[in-house]
């Protein structure tokens, strides 16, 4: 019984290596700087996980990536959407994290996330 949630949950992942192209291939339609902060990020954490050998960290990864992508895909249609109107809004990319999910981050991961922002500030300017 408790097998089934695991498995009805990887029922939709995409592989990992189909996963890691489709967002590569994603991030040709962001602004040259997000995209060269975006690939470098999503290539190092691809590498840093593919020794990993826990079926949950696994699943929790490629699903997290996954949510990644429709986020990104999401946003490029809205952008390309706006683009092609007549109005002038502003195109933005990304999304604020909530603080319930924010909580539940380790020391590390708080660390990463704002040497990211900061990279990201850096990347925009």
């Amino acid at each position: 019984m408790a097998s089934k949630p695991l498995i009805s949950s990887t029922k939709n992942l995409l592989p990992p290596l189909i996963l890691y192209r489709k967002i590569l291939r994603i991030h040709r339609y962001l602004p040259l700087p997000l995209r060269s902060l975006g690939d470098d990020y999503v290539k190092s954490e691809f590498r840093r996980h593919k020794d990993v050998t826990n079926p949950l960290h696994i699943i929790g990864f490629l699903n997290q990536w996954q949510v990644y992508l429709k986020d990104i895909e999401q946003q490029v249609a809205n952008s390309t959407n706006s683009t092609n109107s007549t109005s002038s809004k502003e195109v933005k990319f990304g999304k604020k994290i909530e603080s319930d999910v924010l909580e539940k981050f380790n020391e590390q991961q708080i660390g990463q996330l704002y040497t990211l922002r900061n990279e990201t500030k850096l990347a925009i300017k």
